[in-house]
């Protein structure tokens, strides 16, 4: 679902409105300030390259936050970030999660490729993206970096 700049803001500043459904534990710190400055920014950039919330349909509260960093590059790359809470890792909602922005790239047909990093010790995160498709291409000190490359569309010939 996506995230407006209003919600960025009250998640960045851990002061859920109202109309807010949030489970224990959310924001997460990745979600709050500091990184709430860059939650709220890209909560602005033009669809669909914006930040989503993570919710599952079982029981309907924001468990976390995915999304593009920024729109594509003139060369057509993105990178995308996600995150939830403890709680609901191990079942399946960030592979879902990356699934629908893979899908939203996909379908935005300018997108080449979609760049993602995780810390090294964050099993799960290295399986969500494996799953997704992508490929190790860098392994620093305390992180891996990922990369799917998405194929040019086929352009129709006359036959």
């Amino acid at each position: 679902m996506p995230m407006d700049g209003d919600e960025a803001s009250r998640v960045a500043c851990d002061r859920p409105g109202p109309q807010d459904r949030w489970a224990a534990g959310f924001p997460r710190e990745d979600d709050s300030a500091p990184a709430g400055d860059r939650l709220t920014a890209a909560a602005a950039a033009p669809a669909p390259f914006g930040v989503y919330r993570i919710v599952p349909r079982s029981h309907g509260l924001t468990v976390g936050t995915i999304g593009f960093h920024r729109p594509p590059d003139a060369s057509g790359r993105v990178t995308i970030g996600y995150g939830m809470v403890r709680a609901e890792w191990g079942r399946g909602y960030g592979a879902q999660a990356v699934a629908g922005l893979v899908e939203i790239c996909r379908a935005h047909g300018g997108v080449t490729a979609i760049d993602a990093e995780t810390d090294l010790d964050n099993t799960g995160s290295r399986r969500v993206l494996e799953k997704n498709g992508f490929a190790r291409v860098r392994t620093t000190g305390d992180s891996c970096f990922y990369v799917l490359e998405l194929a040019p569309p086929q352009l129709a010939t006359e036959g």
